[in-house]
Formats: C-alpha cells, sequence, structure tokens
C-alpha cells in the first residue's frame, strides 16, 4: 500500500493489490498517509496472503485482478 501511495504522490496513477486479510490495516496505512478514499484491489481465499504462489496460481489470480486494476485506473 505504501508504495502505491508514493507512486500516486510522485504523480504516477497505481493500484494496490493487497490480500483480504491485510485490507484493515492497508485502509490505515491509506488514511495515514491522507489518502482516506484510496480504492485497492483485494485477493481473497484460496490464495493464501503469504504470496507463495506455484506459477498456476499467479495466472489465476492475474486473470481474476486485472480488470479490476485496469477500472480502477480508468476511474482516476
Amino acid at each position: 500500500m505504501r508504495d502505491a501511495v508514493e507512486l500516486e504522490w510522485a504523480g504516477i496513477p497505481s493500484v494496490a493489490i493487497v490480500h483480504e486479510t491485510m485490507a484493515g490495516s492497508a485502509r490505515a496505512m491509506a488514511r495515514v498517509s491522507g489518502m482516506g478514499e484510496y480504492a485497492f484491489v483485494t485477493v481473497d481465499y484460496p490464495h493464501v496472503p503469504l504470496a507463495v504462489w506455484a506459477p498456476d496460481e499467479v495466472r489465476e489470480i492475474a486473470r481474476q485482478v486485472a480488470p479490476l486494476v485496469l477500472g480502477q485506473l480508468r476511474a482516476t
């Protein structure tokens, strides 16, 4: 989340991808950074929050989140 916020501060549109278990922390980080309304994309179970994903799982996650990321980038 912090990387995405810093990119936004630099004028580079960005979208953070956060595991659902970390969504509360991501919202808090956005608020503390002065970007309380910053939208981000979440990945949920069955994908574990440790980001130790097999290549097939990475492709499936990308297939699921790519349209959401593009939608948020286009909305800005």
